[in-house]
């Protein structure tokens, strides 16, 4: 981690992750996927644009964010984990946008894997689930937790299924073709309500989840 956050900052203190993480087979090769981290970054444009302070933990892309924006740089699973692990004491909110492997090589190897005859067969092992992680956490009840769910299809009933069990205050359900697109199918899922949001942009996508936490956040210190 190459960022430490501020001992203070405007409210609300939003703890993003983004982008793809990379899990390495060896020195040379690796398991990602196709996120590029937009959606996060304009995320975290959209916290600092309306006054708060947003601390952003991205995974490998060529993008860019936006000048004032906090940044710590991981590469794996494992790296976000322990970056969301150590920022969300911090944080008022936290939203997982990152494409976080949900398998990574078991015995990744410390020089190249040299080719041989016939197949190879790669044994893989689960990552850490970074939402399970802080579901049970004292803080967890004082903060705003919103998470995602990506299939090919619009799968409403696995966004249910993740804000119910993953303890989630908002779920952004969303399609494949999101990747690296600056446009998106989403519906928003919260304990009491949902919206279909249909194909929009996403950072007009940001600007209605900034909104639904901010409401929340702001009710919850009435």
């Amino acid at each position: 981690m190459t960022a430490t956050p501020p001992p203070d900052g405007a409210r609300p203190r939003v703890l993003i992750t983004a982008g793809p993480t990379a899990e390495d087979i060896d020195p040379v090769r690796f398991l990602t996927n196709r996120s590029s981290g937009r959606m996060g970054i304009e995320l975290a444009d959209a916290v600092l644009r309306h006054g708060g302070t947003p601390l952003l933990v991205l995974g490998p892309t060529h993008l860019r964010p936006p000048e004032g924006v906090l940044v710590v740089r991981v590469r794996s699973a494992e790296n976000m984990n322990e970056a969301v692990q150590t920022y969300f004491a911090w944080a008022d909110c936290l939203v997982m946008a990152a494409a976080v492997a949900d398998y990574t090589p078991a015995e990744p190897l410390d020089s190249k894997l040299k080719k041989g005859e016939g197949d190879l067969f790669l044994r893989l092992k689960r990552t850490p689930d970074i939402l399970a992680g802080v579901r049970e956490r004292p803080e967890r009840q004082d903060k705003i937790v919103v998470g995602f769910s990506l299939d090919v299809g619009e799968n409403l009933d696995e966004g249910r299924r993740k804000l119910r069990e993953k303890n989630l205050d908002l779920i952004v359900v969303n399609t494949t073709a999101s990747f690296a697109s600056e446009r998106e199918t989403a519906h928003l899922i919260g304990r009491n309500w949902d919206e279909r949001l249909g194909e929009i942009s996403k950072a007009d996508l940001a600007e209605r989840i900034l909104s639904s936490m901010l409401a929340q956040f702001n009710g919850g210190r009435e």
